[in-house]
């Protein structure tokens, strides 16, 4: 208890210099805390959307996947390719194919089909009413928030060609693209657009990931020699390369992140080391009265221990806020990232600004406490 009452005091001895060693860190660990989060928005948004048993076709040669054009009738010849399981066009409308924060998406998908294909977190009532009612739709939780859509509501979407539908369903899909996403029957979305017959891919189901790379092959020979040919590949895959320059950066952004700590770790030892220089008479009262050397650098380090965690506890709070929000979203080529921080993200956030000020305290604490007595009352202004 009385070294409580002493830390509190010295951490309240200089407000003002507490304050802002406080904000330097809080913003440090925010930093650090926000990239690593959107990083694993990045991976957990591939894992959970791809499928390991999916492939997905696209138009060949096409600089923005979602923009490929296909005719339709592709899918009775793929389907008719052992090891193919089922086959399920998916027509894409977006409202930019750029890296973006503000996406509106909208699938066509086959509504008799899509629960093979993709896991949902919806009541059968609901996906039943989307099945029977040809101009409604189902929508991902985050498209839902961010609109503030209710089941029931009529949208009309007037930058996307004014296609209109009802709101059947809210579904739920932790981690997918397919929560920032608007669900129609694609033959609807077809026809709203005038574009019938035309679908941007398809996606494929098999019945043994071994056959991957065969089916591929098979596929993308089927139609060599088509006026629109196709590119085919895993679905886990195509959506890591397409997002590809996007993690680069990223990963380009956790370097600047770990520059972020070391800043923290000079700011830290600036703080501490300011500190113990005002101090010095303290220290050398502490050690005539019988405190050890390590006791009294103890003392120092704690105080820049418990004051790095606390900032570490506010940036990573902050962040943990914001990031978990769900009204923060990239879209990369029609695919949407929802950065996302877990409690071990948190954990470690703390963790690491609790080392931070470790470090950054020992060395300026351990040269003031082995400073003799007599020397550190001559250094005192």
């Amino acid at each position: 208890m009385k070294l409580l009452h002493v830390t509190i005091r010295g951490i309240l001895r200089q407000p003002a210099r507490t304050m802002l060693t406080l904000m330097g860190v809080a913003v440090s660990i925010f930093v650090f805390s926000s990239l690593l989060s959107l990083d694993r928005g990045v991976r957990r948004m591939v894992e959970t959307t791809g499928s390991d048993l999916v492939l997905t076709v696209f138009e060949r040669f096409k600089a923005c996947p979602p923009y490929s054009r296909m005719p339709v009738h592709y899918a009775d010849s793929i389907a008719s390719i052992p090891g193919v399981r089922e086959v399920m066009p998916v027509r894409f409308m977006l409202s930019n194919c750029q890296t973006t924060t503000d996406l509106v998406a909208v699938h066509g998908i086959d509504t008799q089909k899509l629960r093979d294909f993709r896991v949902l977190d919806l009541p059968d009532a609901e996906y039943e009413a989307f099945q029977d009612e040809r101009g409604s739709a189902i929508v991902g939780r985050s498209m839902a928030e961010k609109y503030g859509w209710r089941v029931g509501d009529q949208v009309t979407l007037k930058e996307l060609r004014g296609i209109s539908f009802v709101i059947r369903g809210v579904f739920r899909a932790p981690g997918s693209a397919l929560e920032s996403v608007i669900l129609v029957d694609r033959e609807y979305l077809e026809l709203s657009i005038e574009q019938v017959g035309i679908v941007t891919m398809f996606l494929v189901l098999l019945d043994d990931p071994l056959h991957v790379d065969s089916v591929s092959e098979t596929i993308d020979a089927t139609f060599a020699n088509a006026q629109t040919q196709t590119k085919t590949g895993p679905e886990r895959s195509f959506i890591a390369n397409a997002i590809a320059d996007f993690s680069a950066m990223v990963r380009f952004a956790q370097v600047v992140a770990y520059l972020a700590l070391i800043l923290l770790l000079v700011s830290v030892a600036n703080s501490v080391s300011m500190s113990v220089r005002d101090r010095l008479r303290e220290m050398a009262i502490l050690k005539t009265l019988g405190y050890r050397r390590s006791q009294v650098a103890g003392m120092i380090i704690f105080e820049a221990v418990v004051l790095a965690v606390l900032a570490s506890l506010l940036g990573s709070g902050v962040a943990a806020l914001v990031m978990n929000s769900g009204a923060l979203s990239i879209s990369v080529e029609g695919y949407t990232i929802s950065p996302h921080m877990s409690a071990a993200m948190l954990s470690l956030s703390l963790l690491v600004g609790a080392f931070m000020g470790l470090f950054g305290a020992y060395l300026p604490a351990r040269r003031g406490a082995q400073l003799p007595i007599v020397a550190a009352l001559r250094e005192v202004d």
